[in-house]
């Protein structure tokens, strides 16, 4: 279950910090470098959001460190390739950068559109 300070309660995840080739498993989808990429055991995303029920990814979420990212080529292709492979199996990805303020504001609008995609009845997140 992951609560935050103000209590949100996400009651059919769960989260974890997993590498990619945890998660895709047959990598069909990739080009060879990307392949190559998404199977290291050191490539992993910084948070992953599992349905409880099926345990599957619903979402990725990425915390991207201004003094790490802002000027840094090899992460930027690195982060892109990502998004591409993640983006090629249908799982959302919202990138957060340290800097900004309505990181919890876009995660929560972010997940009650992945709800509003998978169900009718889904109940909002954080109201």
């Amino acid at each position: 279950m992951l609560v935050n300070r103000e209590g949100l309660c996400l009651k059919r995840f769960f989260v974890c910090i997993m590498g990619i080739n945890g998660y895709i498993k047959d990598p069909i989808k990739l080009t060879e470098d990307e392949r190559r990429y998404a199977m290291n055991l050191l490539t992993h995303t910084d948070f992953v959001i599992f349905n409880k029920l099926d345990k599957m990814p619903v979402m990725v979420v990425e915390v991207n460190g201004h003094a790490y990212h802002a000027d840094n080529p090899v992460q930027l292709k690195n982060d892109k390739m990502k998004d591409e492979i993640l983006r090629n199996y249908g799982i959302p990805i919202i990138r957060m950068k340290t800097t900004d303020s309505r990181e919890e504001e876009r995660l929560k609008e972010m997940l009650n559109d992945i709800f509003r995609e998978k169900s009718d009845f889904a109940e909002p997140i954080g109201s």
